[in-house]
């Protein structure tokens, strides 16, 4: 065999094993959030309702804007929760105004941020 194909041959080889080497480690899978059973607004116990997720954060006019499903949206005066990576980081209260499936709600408590979930 000619000494350029031996170079080429070893030359492809070692681009295959380094390739297979290098792979990019996996991405992990989101974890379900866990709650324990509640009472709800009619007294009977249940699961929260994932209402939507916070698209915008007003700080200085305290409210958030929720991208919510037009089947799902809360009415008005509704207390909701929201969490960052399973843990709640604060509660909003719905206001009138709404378009579709966006609503706003007035912060509560904590400090809410874009992406939070929100659930009832």
């Amino acid at each position: 065999m000619s000494r350029p194909f031996l170079l080429t041959l070893a030359t492809v080889s070692l681009t295959f094993a380094g390739c297979t080497y290098f792979r990019s480690a996996p991405i992990p899978k989101a974890q379900p959030i866990h709650f324990p059973a509640a009472n709800t607004s009619d007294g009977t116990k249940g699961a929260p309702k994932q209402i939507g997720r916070i698209v915008m954060v007003n700080g200085d006019g305290g409210f958030v804007l929720i991208e919510a499903s037009p089947l799902a949206v809360p009415a008005e005066g509704t207390a909701l929760k929201c969490f960052r990576d399973g843990v709640e980081v604060g509660v909003v209260a719905v206001n009138p105004e709404r378009r579709g499936g966006m609503v706003t709600a007035d912060k509560v408590t904590g400090e809410p941020q874009r992406g939070d979930l929100v659930f009832q």
